[in-house]
């Protein structure tokens, strides 16, 4: 079950950093086309959208093309991108076709395209972009296609920049996600408990690790026969979110534009030995047979909190649909208790234009109606309908979903602790996995957090001393 486990994280790796519908949607290979002339299932019945009374800058004119993209879902149809692409293809003339593939096969199939002289021209952002394949010259710098004055650009440009690579820009991201990774929890449950529900604590300014902790204590404690466990999920981006909440970043970017590791900190520290504690009381655990995914424990009402990326709340809202007396609810991580200020991890995402690419400013285009589907009034109401339609969000979900794209009221931190060579991001992912769970990796089996970190200093410094030598 232990290498289950990382394979399961691998593949979440991708998807964690994804938007509300990319990770959803098939990661097979295969290939989809859309056109203009197609009628699709998609298009008819299952979610129609219609653009034609909305108008937007997105930039200049581009001759007419069909731009190929490679990443884990099909762009045209997935519900927060469709109307944007709808917008892209009827005012733009242009059509994108999908090649679609695993997270964990991107870098592979871009640097074979690349080599070949047959480079996509949109790929998707994942763990590995920054810095490794930036720093391998895989990507096409946009500043000169991007115009950072643009009102969609607003209020961003810092976090643009924190993916800057050599003094230049290849990533803009156009969704923002702070707390990219939520807390479900199967609320009719809880109230059955008498459990207080963790959303009015949230609201009440009372959501802390504390607070979590007694809940996931009470939760255990409601069954006799010893049947209920705590906390599960995605196991280094949960460990991660922990330590975010503190304020400080595992691996940040410094003024300099360098790379500043920050494991030996004293707030990492401390999140580490309260999560070492969840583990070492069995507040934090897996179920036997169970992985990250599996969501049965919560249906079942038989694990407290599933820890994952806002892309598995669509599968309990589908349920949710089928069978109105289930109530199933989602939080952020808690708060520090010691923290000045509400700390979240913040992922970005967004697509990258692959060196090679022939039609870089049409995909900049591109980008720039993801962008604004999320800061035009018009285009986000579209989209709203067409992710309602798509995901099966209740209100309540999707207005909560949203409160967290909001980055301006909120302190985020962005952390870029998987982007090194893959042998240190995989030992960077299982240190953290080992901190919050037993047993997620034999190699640091009933270690501590300062024996694993110890143990592993010496490599992450050297990718960082290796990174920043190239700038």
């Amino acid at each position: 079950m232990v290498n289950l486990k990382r394979i399961m994280a691998g593949i979440i790796a991708g998807a964690t950093v994804v938007s509300m519908a990319a990770c959803s949607n098939s990661t097979t290979d295969s290939t989809t086309t859309s056109s203009d002339t197609e009628t699709t299932i998609d298009d008819e019945i299952e979610n129609p959208v219609s653009v034609g009374d909305i108008s937007i800058d997105a930039g200049e004119e581009v001759e007419p093309a069909e731009l190929e993209y490679l990443g884990g879902y099909d762009i045209t149809t997935a519900g927060d991108v469709k109307p944007a692409y709808k917008y892209f293809s009827e005012n733009y003339g242009c059509t994108i076709k999908c090649t679609l593939v695993g997270s964990m096969q991107i870098q592979e199939k871009l640097t074979t395209a690349i080599s070949s002289g047959e480079s996509p021209d949109l790929v998707d952002y994942s763990d590995d972009t920054f810095p490794l394949l930036m720093s391998k010259n895989m990507y096409t710098p946009l500043e000169e296609y991007m115009n950072m004055s643009a009102p969609q650009w607003a209020g961003v440009e810092s976090y643009i920049n924190q993916y800057k690579w050599g003094g230049k820009n290849y990533y803009y991201p156009w969704a923002y996600n702070v707390s990219p990774n939520f807390l479900v929890y199967n609320r009719g449950v809880f109230e059955q408990i008498g459990i207080e529900d963790p959303k009015e604590l949230y609201d009440k300014g009372e959501w802390t690790w504390d607070t979590m902790t007694d809940c996931i204590r009470k939760f255990i404690d409601s069954d006799a026969d010893g049947n209920r466990t705590g906390l599960y999920g995605a196991t280094a981006y949960s460990a991660q979110s922990f330590i975010n909440s503190t304020g400080t970043a595992l691996i940040s970017v410094g003024a300099d534009g360098k790379l500043v590791q920050n494991f030996s900190n004293a707030n990492v520290d401390r999140a580490a030995n309260f999560m070492q504690t969840l583990k070492n009381e069995g507040l934090a655990s897996f179920q036997e047979g169970v992985i990250d995914v599996d969501t049965t424990p919560i249906k079942e009402g038989t694990a407290a909190f599933q820890g994952m990326g806002e892309w598995i709340i669509s599968g309990y809202a589908k349920l949710m649909q089928k069978d109105d007396t289930l109530d199933y609810f989602f939080v952020p991580f808690p708060r520090d208790p010691e923290a000045d200020e509400y700390y979240y991890s913040m992922s970005t995402f967004g697509y990258l234009v692959p060196a090679g690419s022939k039609y870089a400013k049409q995909a900049s285009v591109f980008i720039n109606c993801c962008r604004l589907s999320f800061t035009d009034e018009d285009l986000r109401a579209t989209t709203k309908g067409s992710i309602m339609r798509n995901k099966k969000y209740t209100d309540e979900m999707y207005d909560f979903l949203m409160s967290f794209k909001d980055i301006d009221n909120l302190h985020a931190v962005i952390d870029n602790p998987y982007g090194l060579d893959e042998t240190t991001s995989q030992i960077i992912r299982d240190v953290l996995g080992n901190t919050l769970f037993e047993m997620y990796s034999e190699q640091y089996q009933g270690q501590t957090w300062t024996q694993m970190r110890e143990a592993s200093l010496g490599t992450i410094n050297k990718q960082i001393e290796y990174y920043n030598g190239l700038l």
